[in-house]
């Protein structure tokens, strides 16, 4: 079953997140800034989606197909667009530097192990993304946050689930205040994606999903949130350097940013989509992309630098474009489609 309004809004938040990084800021009017400063609300998007989408696409409470095909399914999804990004990586990293460029050991195993974040914006980081391709920082939360699900499945009553996933968001958001941690980090976050997981339930359940039927996972997200912004208030208090994008700020930005999000989108419904045809309806046709596109684009759009010799920015990043789309829907629609079929997954 296609949820053709979420397809459109995962398409819009891959171009969204493709525009923050392709166009500088620094030299825009404040207006455009402003429009373009909510890449990482983007990201926050995709958590909830990625969250309904895997609970929807289960059977029963523990997953249904049993956790090894459910691993293997999730595997393959993740590693065949990884493998796919990190060698076009290396190809763009050769073409620009005229040599492969080595990557530190530690640093392949650690993103092999889906352990790399974003080393600027956050402590406690265990390693950066290969290719100094930022994005991939999602990838860590995005497996792990699959590799989790089956576990509170397993481990939590039906009924419990949600106040063992917001419980813990909580109680590892306090730790990281007093201790940035990445486990604490992960468990914050799977609380977003759990909000996600909890509407395919209630859709599953009763045929319709309510505002209200997402208070608890909402209200566990926005008090995850709580010590992040005290955190911040004693750092501003204190004289430190604050960045809306970087740590403490991020944190608990990004947390309300998901509650705020999904009041928006059923507020936007109690409209009746009013305009959403015109607006985010535009872009489903980059959903079935949009994984891949997410993952590449900073390098190979964003920050490219291999086709410079032509001197014409414009052209230059129309070029990028191109290549960078032919290669999303060779890796997205012919290359992980037959493997799958070839796994009979």
């Amino acid at each position: 079953m296609k949820f053709q309004r979420l397809e459109a809004v995962r398409g819009f938040a891959a171009f969204y997140v493709c525009l923050t990084h392709v166009f500088k800021l620094d030299g825009m009017a404040l207006s455009s800034r402003i429009a373009l400063s909510f890449g990482q609300e983007a990201v926050m998007l995709f958590f909830i989606l990625s969250g309904f989408v895997i609970r929807w696409a289960t059977g029963k409470q523990d997953g249904g197909e049993g956790f090894g095909r459910y691993f293997v399914k999730r595997f393959i999804r993740i590693y065949s667009v990884w493998g796919c990004a990190i060698t076009a990586l290396c190809l763009i990293t050769r073409a620009e530097m005229g040599h492969f460029v080595p990557q530190p050991a530690g640093r392949w195993l650690g993103n092999l192990l889906m352990l790399q974040d974003w080393r600027h914006g956050k402590p406690a980081v265990i390693c950066d993304p290969l290719y100094g391709d930022t994005p991939l920082w999602s990838l860590h939360y995005e497996w792990w946050f699959y590799m989790l699900f089956p576990l509170v499945n397993a481990l939590a009553a039906a009924r419990w689930k949600i106040h063992a996933v917001g419980g813990m968001a909580v109680a590892n958001a306090i730790l990281y205040a007093f201790l940035p941690n990445p486990v604490s980090r992960l468990f914050m976050y799977l609380s977003i994606w759990w909000i996600g997981v909890h509407a395919a339930e209630c859709l599953k359940a009763s045929g319709a999903v309510q505002l209200k039927d997402l208070r608890i996972p909402l209200g566990y997200v926005a008090m995850a949130a709580i010590p992040g912004l005290c955190v911040t208030y004693h750092w501003w208090r204190i004289g430190k350097r604050l960045g809306l994008g970087i740590h403490p700020v991020a944190e608990p930005r990004h947390l309300l940013g998901a509650v705020v999000l999904v009041c928006l989108a059923f507020g936007w419904r109690r409209l009746g989509w009013i305009g959403f045809s015109n607006t985010f309806g535009r872009f489903a046709f980059i959903a079935p992309i949009s994984f891949s596109l997410y993952v590449i684009h900073y390098r190979s759009i964003g920050i490219a630098t291999y086709l410079s010799f032509l001197g014409n920015p414009f052209v230059e990043t129309a070029l990028y474009t191109v290549v960078t789309l032919l290669f999303c829907c060779v890796v997205e629609l012919l290359f992980y489609p037959r493997l799958r079929a070839v796994l009979r997954l």
